[in-house]
């Protein structure tokens, strides 16, 4: 992972990323249903969550506001988006924490009931993502769960290049540069097949791993660590 060229880029985007993100991700909101209903956890257990790569922290909202007794992890590269997340959740403070790092290669805490990732683990190579799966199985709790929301390939190069023709169709009808953001996209993310990240899922330890939901070259999937 090229860490300053990301950093950089989520530095300035930090103040404008939530309305942005509606405009280059097809069913965005939609996701979160998927991710906290797939969550198997008592709304009212005390959990210990971490989002990884949180950015302005929408995940990290999502955990707090339906498990109103968890804490909350959220980790980032970018010291900007930090800021706007600590801001954005002001009212759940006393159950956040933040943490600037980077996931590559800094450690991200232990003992997590829930680790929950969007849109960042893209950012490393193939092996990167499959060392860091074999970390996050580490840190979980036995029971725990991780959910990754991510840009990801088609099964096939056909598949993908159909895929990249109806996302920059998506991005020019919400008014968007599409070769703007697909050259950014080409320049920074490193995105895997759904099949490879499930199966380095299962290579890590993790059990009852599945794709919940896909679109295109946007996928949620991840797995349980036994109990």
């Amino acid at each position: 992972m090229n860490s300053d060229k990301v950093s950089e880029h989520f530095e300035k985007e930090a103040a404008i990323y939530d309305e942005l993100i509606l405009r280059l991700i097809p069913f965005y909101r939609e996701h979160h249903d998927v991710i906290i209903g797939m969550i198997p956890h008592r709304s009212d257990q005390e959990l210990n969550a971490l989002d990884l790569g949180c950015g302005t922290g929408i995940l990290s909202y999502l955990l707090l506001k339906h498990f109103p007794r968890a804490r909350v992890t959220s980790y980032d590269l970018a010291e900007n988006m930090l800021k706007v997340c600590k801001t954005n959740l002001a009212c759940y403070s006393d159950r956040l924490s933040l943490t600037q790092g980077n996931f590559a290669s800094d450690s991200f805490g232990q003992g997590y009931d829930i680790v929950l990732s969007g849109f960042s683990i893209h950012h490393l190579d193939n092996p990167g993502k499959a060392d860091l799966y074999k970390r996050i199985y580490r840190v979980l709790n036995p029971g725990g769960i991780f959910l990754n929301r991510d840009i990801v390939l088609g099964a096939t190069p056909y598949l993908t290049e159909q895929y990249h023709r109806l996302w920059r169709h998506f991005i020019r009808s919400n008014g968007e540069d599409d070769e703007k953001w697909f050259q950014k996209y080409l320049e920074e993310d490193i995105p895997a097949t759904v099949r490879d990240q499930m199966d380095w899922l299962t290579d890590a330890g993790f059990v009852d791993v599945g794709c919940h939901w896909k679109y295109l070259n946007f996928g949620i999937f991840g797995g349980r660590k036994p109990e």
